[in-house]
């Protein structure tokens, strides 16, 4: 029995869609492997640690929120099922990090570990605020992660 030539194009089309999404899955695993372990999962746990004072070496660096951003963008263009509210809590954090390592002298009030936190928390919620369009609900999901913290601050 022979295909019909829309049953090759169907075929050849099916084939290039599972391909291009091997390919893109692939290089946002190997992204996260080599590069940035950091950047694998959510990243919820580990916020939750560092926000109760666990000490998680480079959780939130320049580097883990490149790959974060870029693996994200990888893997849901690959067609992988996966939510945007942890990865984008963790961007979050390290752009709060980020923005605290700014060489400006007003900033360096906020170098202890306590402030550092208040600050990630804050990232945290700008982070879950922009994935769920609610500001209030980010505040109070920041809140919710850090309730055994003893160093937290209303």
């Amino acid at each position: 029995m022979q295909l019909a030539h829309t049953d090759k194009a169907i075929y050849t089309s099916y084939g290039f869609y599972v391909l291009y999404s091997i390919i893109l899955s692939s290089l946002a695993a190997a992204l996260t492997v080599y590069i940035a372990p950091g950047a694998a999962g959510s990243g919820i746990p580990e916020l939750i640690g560092c926000l109760n004072g666990v000490k998680y070496p480079k959780l939130l660096a320049k580097r883990v929120l490149v790959v974060k951003v870029i693996g994200v963008i990888l893997a849901v263009s690959g067609t992988l099922c996966l939510g945007k509210e942890g990865p984008l809590a963790h961007i979050g954090a390290i752009a709060a990090i980020v923005c605290l390592e700014a060489p400006l002298a007003c900033l360096a009030q906020f170098q202890t570990d306590v402030r550092k936190r208040e600050i990630i928390a804050a990232g945290v919620s700008a982070g879950v605020s922009v994935a769920f369009g609610a500001p209030i609900g980010g505040a109070l999901f920041a809140y919710e992660m850090s309730t055994p913290n003893t160093f937290w601050t209303f």
